[in-house]
């Protein structure tokens, strides 16, 4: 509780921030010592304080102040008057800008508390066009009534919970999504793949793809790589980070097939992937084939990152002069003292080979101190 307490604070003064809440009414003295009383963890008597500002009209920052009732009434355990705080700051202030933390806080209690009808209502309370199958939320006894073969109408708000008018923007609903994963997720996944592919706003889109990431659900993987292919373009990379990185083994012949077909910025985040997932075969296939330079340059990073030290060297052979030097680089990266004394050897370059000796002087290990030990006994 006390983690999560700090972490509750923490976003607030950083949304607020953000927001540039600083720069409106000045703060009073009272609401000044209820924060550091949450600094504190000292809830009950912040709680005093709190409420003693939300109740004063002459208070500035009243919407403010019920904010933080709400978060340290939440924190000392009493959950039900927490919800009816951040009852009481929609209908008060419904166009304050704490709004959206308190609705956030009160998605966190409905999960803790196993409300799963409050997180289908915000879930679905903004009317869209059905997935697949119909998704019919729960009622309050957590039981399913049977599918209709038409979008079910919008159910009641569940009492207590909501103010007369509410419309949760998709961060909101998404997070309402994550609470019912676990026990919802065939349910979940089609809602945040229509989510995916709102084009309007790539944020909450982006998110919703890290969802499906992480799940083991087949039908959410296929989703990602869906969105990898055919959604809007910010959401496409976001969706092959994602997959690059909770994806599993197959993520890598899924990339691989997305790489062939992607615009630009895609296949630069797929190389990116790949040298994550220490792909080697592919990062070398790329770095011979692919024509443009930047493609060509981030694959042999990545070949360096995912220490492949024979793919370089391969490379190397047949590489121009251009090519010569990010290799060497790359080969600094993987550690590759072997296949750097080979080239400070042979290579007929000066600058070049002044370059290799350079690297393995910072690598200092054993085999490349030996090295230029030797050839500083030559000169």
């Amino acid at each position: 509780m006390a983690r999560m307490s700090r972490v509750s604070v923490i976003v607030a003064m950083v949304v607020a921030c953000a927001t540039g809440a600083w720069a409106g009414a000045p703060e009073s003295k009272r609401l000044s010592r209820a924060k550091d009383l949450i600094a504190d963890e000292q809830w009950t008597l912040a709680i005093v304080e709190l409420r003693a500002a939300a109740a004063d009209p002459k208070e500035p920052r009243r919407d403010e102040a019920l904010y933080w009732l709400a978060n340290s009434l939440n924190q000392s355990g009493d959950q039900a008057s927490a919800v009816e705080a951040v009852s009481r700051l929609e209908r008060d202030f419904p166009k304050s800008m704490w709004l959206r933390p308190a609705r956030s806080l009160r998605i966190e209690i409905a999960v803790r508390l196993n409300r799963s009808d409050v997180l289908w209502w915000t879930a679905m309370s903004r009317p869209q066009p059905w997935p697949e199958a119909p998704i019919v939320p729960p009622g309050p006894d957590h039981a399913l009534r049977a599918p209709q073969t038409g979008p079910a109408p919008s159910p009641p708000a569940p009492a207590f919970w909501f103010a007369d008018k509410y419309d949760p923007d998709a961060d909101l609903r998404i997070q309402a999504l994550a609470g019912l994963m676990k026990d919802d997720a065939e349910r979940v996944v089609p809602m945040l793949g229509q989510i995916a592919f709102e084009s309007e706003n790539p944020g909450p889109a982006s998110r919703a793809v890290f969802m499906l990431a992480q799940s083991s659900l087949p039908k959410a993987r296929e989703t990602v790589v869906r969105v990898a292919r055919q959604g809007p373009e910010p959401v496409r990379v976001a969706a092959v980070r994602d997959l690059g990185r909770f994806g599993g083994p197959e993520a890598s012949r899924d990339l691989v097939d997305i790489y062939a077909t992607a615009i630009e910025p895609v296949k630069l985040q797929i190389v990116k992937s790949l040298a994550e997932r220490s792909e080697k075969a592919p990062l070398l296939r790329i770095a011979e084939s692919e024509k443009d330079g930047t493609l060509r340059f981030t694959a042999i990073n990545g070949l360096g990152q995912a220490g492949g030290a024979l793919q370089l060297a391969m490379l190397y052979k047949s590489a121009t002069l251009q090519i010569k030097r990010p290799i060497i680089v790359a080969l600094f990266a993987a550690r590759a003292d072997v296949e750097l004394i080979r080239i400070a050897d042979t290579e007929n370059d000066a600058e070049l080979k002044k370059e290799a000796r350079e690297r393995l002087r910072l690598l200092a290990t054993p085999k490349a101190k030996d090295y230029l030990q030797k050839v500083s006994e030559k000169r």
